[in-house]
């Protein structure tokens, strides 16, 4: 024997074996091209998933820089900005001054004046589009927004006079007139309208707040810094480096990370979730692929037989099976990098739509859609391992078989059994045979259709798992809800409901109920009890808490003092509290004598009580007021019209609206809640955008009907995404069950037409290929309720379904309504396979073998 040695001549063999099969070509492109495409189109979601949710957040909380240090005296700022001056990861950085807010009846929204240079201008996104950033005292460059507020014309050069507080503690305000030098277009949807000035101006009437005062939370005068890095890796070990050098070794201090930027938070993006799919989509190429090119091989094992009979080895023969695999791959890829980034690009939108439900109009996310060449050089590696691991049995198959063994697998185990009339062996009997002799055949074709009955079934369940209005309950406790508050505390508006703004929704004709929540903080000295109370609860939690948190509660120690959210609230909204024991009526309550207290560890065994009904608590308001209370009873806030910061120790207090503008004179409400009438929502969502919008479009609305419309959006994305890997599944299952059924019939001729010859009709011969089909059908409906029941609970409740307002719900009905559409294609093919072969006469077909 002479082996072959020559590469000119496995690559002409490998073209050969091309030609061949033609057929098998163009199933298995398009077997690559799907796989290629679900990779492609599952990276380029989950890239856009990513970038979009970093853009709205940098666009909402006005920060595009990776790493950001706010609140700084004079003495830190210093030491950070040598260290950030220094650090060989940094590529840029910002630096500006905050000066206090501007302070203006006109204002309908959050205004800060501010010094920034060009690098924190930007990151603000709030760089002049017209003009320059200011250079001189006298100058400054504002958002257009505010110039309309004001009525000033945007133009450079014209007069602008602005008011802002130098001291909130104080009550110090500056007023000075400036010259426009640059404008912008303002953007309602952010956090706050910046107005820039000059640095020397900045620092000759910037607040000389002291780090005292900066840990008390007065900011005026406070310096900060935005910083680039070179490249987005290891951003959290980078910024900690910087703060630690600097000096900073407090949590919450210093420089501190991007939420934007932060990928893998719990509400940004699922890894998990990410690797699931990852394995999934191999797994289903690798179902196809596998079957397709174990098909090919024995169809040609004779070929490959003869081959090694003259000399090639097995080393080369599987070479040779390679080949075609990755001249298959050059062909499938491409395209299916094609088609996966079109299908991105149309799903992206729905996936990125609704990140977070929504209860508020034109509070979608930006959808930001990636091309970035990694998404493809990751779809291309992943596609062709699974086209390696697909192809790796074939290429033992090929490997290890004798010539003898190759003219075996050739001819058939079924042509040499002898056929013999038995009417004691029946149709069915002999399907059964047939499919328990081809068990691992059979298994990769019932895998592969059990796999879209399985994705069917976890979209439903999905689908249905999630609950509006365990959704609604928590984060809408009326029909619409009004303020003006945004997602930072330090630029909040905690009376945005002003008294002209009650009058108005008070007077609306369709509002059921229409009730208010009052705000204001508080001290409070605490009582020995109240002291242990929190002492247990420090020794419960300690171990938990950051730096940060545990030097709030060692200043609340050495103070004696707990932070009071003070509340005061309306009949509408007293309705709506969750009570621990025995509810009072509002009648006793709007007396204005009582108090009622929150309780801690709400969904603990035995929640925590900081008051016992009928203590007195004895209140000191800031303004000097002081009157002595009954505790009444316990209550919680509802989530949505609760105090909607983060605060450790703390409790609240509530008392009736009219006790709490008494005592605090404050008569602009932190919240508005109405009720409509039954059926009337979309006549109050009218009187609202006219009445209230049309005056202060600044005021946040969230409303059950758009919180509905994001939640059937949200809903929809998972009907969108399934339905893309249903189709293609499904796709991937019947081409399996296709060329199984055909490659069995044409593997069997001899056999079927020996069982003509010995007297089993034509009839008999179909009925026994279509129970073949069913008991395929069968074994494929038996896996995917096992996968459902044991694995897709499971995987669906640690992955997509994490969301707090997520309950399973265990169903197979999906599975069994699938099954009357997989038996009609379970009956039609293998006729259509035994049909066609038939137009051959017995002799041929016996004479072809």
């Amino acid at each position: 024997m002479v082996k072959v040695e020559n590469k000119e001549t496995l690559r002409l063999l490998t073209k050969r074996f091309m030609k061949m099969n033609r057929a098998r070509n163009i199933i298995a492109v398009i077997a690559i091209m799907l796989t290629s495409l679900l990779f492609t189109s599952l990276f380029v979601g989950s890239v856009s998933m990513i970038l979009s949710k970093r853009a709205t957040e940098i666009k909402q909380f006005m920060d595009s820089s990776h790493a950001i240090a706010q609140n700084l005296s004079e003495e830190d700022a210093e030491r950070l900005q040598k260290t950030i001056e220094q650090d060989e990861d940094v590529e840029r950085y910002g630096s500006g001054i905050f000066l206090g807010a501007g302070m203006d009846e006109r204002f309908g929204f959050s205004v800060e004046v501010r010094y920034a240079d060009e690098n924190m201008a930007e990151s603000f996104n709030c760089l002049p589009t017209t003009g320059r950033l200011p250079e001189k005292e006298n100058e400054v460059a504002v958002s257009s927004l505010v110039l309309e507020a004001l009525g000033v014309t945007p133009k450079i050069g014209e007069e602008v006079t602005l008011t802002w507080e130098v001291n909130p503690m104080l009550k110090q305000y500056k007023t000075d007139t400036f010259q426009i030098c640059g404008f912008w277009q303002g953007d309602k949807a952010v956090l706050g309208q910046m107005v820039w000035v000059s640095e020397a101006y900045a620092k000759e009437n910037r607040y000389p707040v002291t780090q005292e005062e900066l840990e008390n939370g007065i900011y005026n005068g406070g310096k900060e810094y935005s910083v680039w890095y070179k490249n987005l890796w290891n951003l959290e070990k980078k910024t900690e480096n910087i703060s630690k050098t600097a000096g900073f070794t407090k949590a919450g201090t210093g420089l501190e990370i991007n939420p934007a930027y932060n990928l893998f938070e719990e509400d940004s993006f699922s890894f998990t979730s990410f690797i699931v799919m990852v394995l999934f989509v191999i797994l289903a190429g690798y179902l196809i692929i596998y079957n397709i090119f174990n098909i090919s091989v024995k169809t040609d094992i004779r070929a490959y037989g003869l081959l090694k009979n003259v000399g090639t080895t097995g080393k080369q023969l599987k070479k040779i099976v390679r080949m075609q695999a990755w001249k298959l791959s050059a062909v499938g890829i491409p395209i299916g990098l094609i088609f996966g980034y079109l299908a991105g690009l149309c799903m992206a939108p729905s996936l990125t739509a609704d990140a977070q439900i929504s209860a508020q109009a034109g509070k979608t996310a930006q959808t930001v859609v990636s091309a970035n060449p990694l998404i493809f050089l990751a779809a291309i590696l992943l596609t062709l391992l699974t086209v390696y691991l697909s192809s790796l049995q074939a290429c033992k198959m090929v490997e290890r078989v004798s010539p003898v063994e190759a003219l075996r697998l050739a001819e058939g185990e079924q042509s040499h059994r002898k056929i013999k009339k038995n009417t004691s062996v029946t149709w069915w009997g002999m399907a059964v045979q047939n499919v328990l002799r081809n068990w691992k055949k059979g298994l990769i074709v019932m895998l592969s259709i059990a796999l879209s009955m399985v994705v069917v079934n976890c979209i439903v369940m999905l689908v249905q798992g999630y609950d509006f209005d365990s959704y609604r309950k928590v984060f809408l406790a009326s029909d619409f809800q009004l303020d003006q508050m945004t997602g930072s505390l330090s630029n909040t508006n905690f009376n945005g409901i002003t008294p002209e703004i009650k009058e108005i929704l008070d007077e609306c004709p369709d509002s059921a109920k229409t009730g208010y929540v009052y705000y204001s903080e508080e001290t409070h000295k605490m009582e020995p009890e109240l002291l242990e109370t929190w002492e247990a609860f420090a020794d419960k939690y300690e171990k938990n808490w950051t730096d940060y948190e545990e030097q709030v509660w060692e200043d609340a120690k050495a103070s004696n003092t707990v932070s009071v959210h003070f509340l005061g609230i309306s009949e509408s909204v007293f309705d709506k509290l969750e009570w621990r024991g025995e509810k009072c009526s509002w009648d006793t309550f709007k007396s204005g004598n009582y108090v009622l207290v929150d309780y801690g560890d709400k969904y603990a065994e035995h929640p925590v009580s900081y008051y016992q009904t009928g203590d007195v608590f004895q209140m000191e308001y800031k303004n000097g007021n002081q009157k002595d209370y009954e505790v009444i009873g316990e209550a919680l806030m509802p989530y949505a019209l609760d105090y909607p910061y983060a605060d450790l120790i703390y409790i609240t207090v509530l008392v009736p609206e009219d006790e709490y503008i008494t005592q605090t004179g404050n008569e602009s409400a932190m919240y508005a809640a109405i009720d409509a009438k039954k059926g009337e929502d979309k006549k109050i969502k009218e009187y609202i955008d006219e009445n209230i919008l049309k005056e202060n479009d600044m005021i946040n609305v969230f409303s059950v009907l758009d919180m509905k419309a994001s939640f059937r959006r949200f809903v929809s994305k998972y009907y969108m995404i399934g339905s893309f890997l249903v189709v293609i599944l499904a796709f991937i299952g019947i081409m399996n069950f296709f060329n199984t059924t055909a490659t069995s019939v044409i593997s069997r001729k001899k056999e079927l037409a020996l069982l003509e010859v010995v007297g089993m009709t034509k009839k008999q011969i179909s009925k026994m290929l279509v129970a073949e089909g069913f008991l395929y059908l069968g074994g494929a409906f038996m896996i995917a309720v096992l996968l459902v029941v044991f694995g897709a609970e499971k995987i669906l409740a640690n992955t997509l379904g994490t969301a707090f307002f997520f309950q399973m719900h265990l169903t197979i009905v999906p599975c069994l309504l699938m099954v009357p559409i997989l038996s009609g294609i379970a009956y039609a093919i293998p006729k259509y396979q035994f049909k066609k072969m038939s137009q051959e006469s017995v002799v041929e077909r016996i004479r072809k073998e």
